[in-house]
């Protein structure tokens, strides 16, 4: 009689129904732990839940998805306003934040004025247009295309870099309460807290505002073509590897016999490679320096200069790296030829998003990227990461969670056996990744183009 006028808080078996739970566990108790005591080792505790779900396979609770979103913006407030200005688990030099943003205004700012100096926020590094200063030898160019010498900027820097962030907060937030966070999703939902995003977020480098409007375009505004092909083009006099979505998007066109839309693609693709080839031959828009660091890049040649300059194989070159990723995907095939060689898309859907930013992640692995890049390669992975075996999805988590290592082993990273190991195997899966993307590449252009043959 007792037990019935206890509150069912109180009730042993509604305690292990709601409370007692791995949900619980690992999300609500262990997660803001490691969050806030060792955010450096975050990646790998995300690691571990992703593979956790395809063993035990997490079933949320509504307040579950509730805590636990509210524990990952605690984590983004945190890292903000508590530790970059303390100066813990940078992904910079220093404690500069949104530094990327802030340099690509300098730039504008120069072009205004080129007497301007600016202290960045908020390391205090000084900054003059025509000198340089700490990090910044010479004249300011950030080594952008054509238009960041053209563009000019006679606004606050530090003002307009925190209105930048903000608005795409917001998006982000927006993101995060809308997304539905069950077992199917989760690998969706922690990519926002995989390094390569932290890294893009902490620099608010423009990669982040490209990344936006490419996700708004494939998902939400998919028939607005021509007025996306021309912010791209745009993007395209700022970075080169927007181009990748334009080639996208003509693929897809020409696949699938679109004559108008191959058309207009095709000479927005033309044109702007015409002009890049231009700008970059005769108008002396000097790219900046490749980056090699192991620890904060990825791309096949990033890679192999890494391995030659950080770990003593002066005799390394890049042939010999892709014979060792070409020796690897022979052993796997094989292994498990049938698995490995069938097609993992099959909505229509996906097919298209997958063929049109398909270029960009071809171009962003076979070079020379700081690893926020890899963001780009986000809107792929989780369209081939609903049909694969659960093999392929640990090598797909292992490749995105342990790249880059910069919050673990600094700046410029160490030579040691383990970062070495990391790193090894990290490209060793994020190449995989690429197999991936090339053969789903050509299984969607070959059965498409064979459909609509027989169709005719």
């Amino acid at each position: 009689m007792k037990d019935q006028f206890l509150p069912k808080i109180f009730n042993q078996k509604n305690i292990d129904n709601n409370f007692i739970n791995k949900e619980n566990i690992f999300f609500l108790i262990i997660f803001p732990l490691v969050s806030l005591y060792k955010f450096n080792y975050l990646n790998f505790y995300l690691l571990l839940i992703l593979v956790l779900n395809q063993i035990f396979k997490f079933n949320f609770k509504a307040y579950q998805k509730i805590i636990f979103k509210v524990y990952i913006f605690c984590l983004f407030l945190k890292r903000y306003f508590i530790d970059i200005p303390n100066e813990k688990f940078l992904n910079s030099l220093n404690n500069d934040i949104f530094w990327d943003t802030q340099l690509f205004f300098l730039q504008l700012r120069c072009n205004f004025n080129d007497l301007f100096s600016y202290n960045f926020q908020l390391s205090g590094n000084l900054i003059n247009c025509l000198e340089g200063g700490l990090g910044y030898d010479g004249e300011v160019n950030i080594g952008f295309g054509p238009l960041s010498k053209i563009l000019k900027l006679n606004l606050d820097i530090w003002n307009t870099t925190i209105l930048f962030s903000i608005l795409v907060s917001i998006v982000f937030l927006i993101y995060l309460i809308k997304i539905d966070i069950n077992q199917r999703r989760l690998f969706d939902l922690t990519l926002i807290l995989s390094p390569s995003f932290i890294f893009l977020f902490d620099s608010m480098n423009l990669d982040i505002l490209i990344f936006l409007i490419s996700v708004i375009y494939f998902y939400f505004l998919k028939k607005w073509n021509i007025t996306f092909l021309i912010i791209f083009s745009i993007f395209c006099l700022l970075k080169l590897y927007p181009l990748g979505f334009i080639l996208g998007i003509f693929i897809f066109n020409f696949i699938n016999k679109d004559l108008k839309g191959s058309l207009i693609s095709g000479g927005f693709l033309i044109g702007n490679f015409l002009y890049i080839l231009y700008s970059y031959l005769f108008n002396n828009f000097a790219l900046t320096q490749k980056p090699f660091a192991p620890v904060r890049t990825f791309g096949l040649l990033s890679d192999a200069e890494a391995i030659k300059r950080f770990y003593g194989f002066e005799f390394f070159r890049i042939y010999h790296l892709v014979l060792l990723i070409l020796g690897f995907y022979f052993v796997l095939i094989l292994l498990d030829k049938k698995s490995i060689l069938k097609k993992n898309i099959n909505d229509n859907f996906d097919q298209r998003i997958f063929i049109m930013t398909s270029p960009v992640v071809l171009i962003i692995s076979l070079f020379s990227n700081y690893s926020y890049k890899l963001v780009f390669i986000f809107i792929a992975a989780t369209i081939i990461h609903k049909n694969i075996t659960i093999t392929e999805k640990v090598i797909l988590y292992f490749f995105f969670f342990t790249n880059p290592l910069i919050m673990i082993f600094g700046i410029s990273g160490g030579i040691s056996v383990i970062e070495f190991s990391l790193f090894f195997i990290n490209r060793l899966c994020g190449y995989y990744f690429t197999f991936l993307i090339i053969k789903n590449f050509y299984y969607i252009i070959k059965i498409t183009l064979s459909k609509n043959n027989l169709n005719n």
